[in-house]
């Protein structure tokens, strides 16, 4: 069972945050991976490695085959999040969920193009295609000032 004790005090000038456990588990990894968000970092895995990258480097995020995964312009990587968490850490950050299976960054877009049935096909910073499905598309427009 998890224990969480806040100690807030005034006498304190910045927030710490420890965990105590006997191993390291998906669950922690998990809840490191959330709050590193907070500082505006993602932790993903690439070649049984872990690195921190910045959200603004991030391109898109998709899910695949119940598998995570996180683009920028020259990597691709996987995160231990599920698609959903992700989005309701980034989602205040100029992220957009496009599809069911995407979220992308809307300050690496580069260009739009209708597509057939109301889609839209976006063309990211690094010239990659991806498309918006039709229930996303006019919220993208919207958050885009395109109405």
């Amino acid at each position: 069972m998890m224990k969480i004790n806040l100690d807030i005090d005034g006498k304190y000038d910045d927030t710490e945050v420890i965990i105590r456990a006997p191993h390291l588990n998906n669950d922690i990894e998990r809840m490191v991976a959330m709050m590193r968000m907070i500082d505006m970092q993602i932790a993903v895995r690439k070649d049984n490695e872990t690195y921190l990258i910045e959200t603004d480097k991030i391109l898109y995020i998709e899910a695949v085959d119940r598998k995570t995964f996180v683009y920028t312009n020259s990597e691709n990587y996987e995160s231990e999040l599920k698609l959903y968490e992700i989005e309701q850490e980034l989602i205040e950050r100029d992220f957009l969920r496009i599809s069911k299976n995407s979220i992308v960054n809307l300050r690496k877009i580069k260009s739009l193009k209708t597509d057939v049935n109301r889609k839209i096909r976006i063309t990211l910073q690094n010239g990659e295609q991806i498309v918006v499905s039709r229930m996303y598309s006019d919220e993208l427009r919207r958050k885009l000032g395109l109405r």
